[in-house]
């Protein structure tokens, strides 16, 4: 893990009521000994029960361009919420399960014990293989949008900021040349990020409870089995790199075979979010 993300005592969670898993990629040490430039690159889950005084504070942050990894559906149902004047442009970038099952569809079976959780785990790490494999252009323009421009402040969201949002960052960060732990230690601190367990535990509470109304029986697996498919897991991220390096035998080649990260943009990207040492 970088040995101090940046500067003595930098924070990079931003606790902010009404949002989960907000916080700073900035810091990370560089494999040329620089670090990512911190107030520049955001993540989190979605805005739509940003508190006002919140919303003052991601206004700030100076954020100018959103890229919005949720369903259409999602959108709708959820939208953001910003600070009066501050009007962020929106990159949508769905990504959802298509070919292999939602969660939806993985809790229940769970839950029923028709699938144990080991092949519940496998359902998801089905999942993060095809957004990388199957909906690789999502992140494509996730790039696209952000070499658009030098915006002063980027922020990737999905619903709760964990997996589509997490591949999205991990591969953001890997483009801004951090080591692999570094990526993996940024995508499992979404497990305990700021409102993130209270959200893990809402999820596991609803399921749980519709479970029991409909059927007037304890399910057949336990509340923390259905809480680890809420949460980040290891195998869920791992899961991922090993897709792209079965497609382009490493990450940086998925970067540039697949999602044309070429030299000179990501050289372009490494200008604008590194500081050098």
């Amino acid at each position: 893990m970088s040995p101090d993300r940046s500067r003595p005592g930098f924070d990079p969670h931003h606790r902010l009521p009404g949002t989960i898993n907000f916080r700073d990629l900035g810091g990370y040490t560089t494999a040329d000994g620089g670090h990512i430039k911190t107030g520049r690159l955001f993540r989190s889950g979605h805005l739509a029960y940003a508190e006002a005084e919140s919303q003052v504070h991601i206004a700030a942050l100076n954020i100018e361009l959103v890229c919005d990894f949720r369903s259409d559906a999602e959108r709708e149902e959820h939208p953001n919420h910003y600070a009066d004047g501050h009007s962020p442009f929106l990159k949508p970038l769905p990504i959802w399960p298509i070919k292999t099952p939602g969660v939806d569809n993985t809790v229940a079976r769970l839950l029923q014990g028709e699938i144990d959780l080991a092949t519940a785990l496998s359902d998801q790490t089905a999942a993060y293989r095809e957004f990388v494999r199957e909906q690789s252009a999502q992140f494509a323009g996730m790039f696209n949008a952000i070499l658009e421009r030098e915006y002063p402040g980027v922020l990737l969201h999905c619903s709760a900021g964990k997996d589509r949002t997490g591949i999205a960052s991990a591969l953001l960060l890997t483009a801004l040349d951090v080591s692999f732990d570094d990526v993996r230690h940024d995508y499992l601190m979404s497990k305990d990020g700021h409102g993130a367990i209270a959200q893990t535990q809402f999820y596991v509470d609803k399921y749980w409870g519709a479970y029991k109304d409909a059927f007037g029986t304890e399910p057949a697996c336990s509340q923390a089995d259905v809480h680890q498919l809420f949460s980040v897991q290891p195998i869920k991220i791992d899961a991922a790199f090993d897709e792209m390096k079965k497609m382009s035998s490493s990450a940086d080649g998925y970067l540039s075979d697949v999602l044309g990260l070429t030299r000179d943009r990501r050289d372009t990207l490494k200008r604008r979010y590194i500081k050098t040492p």
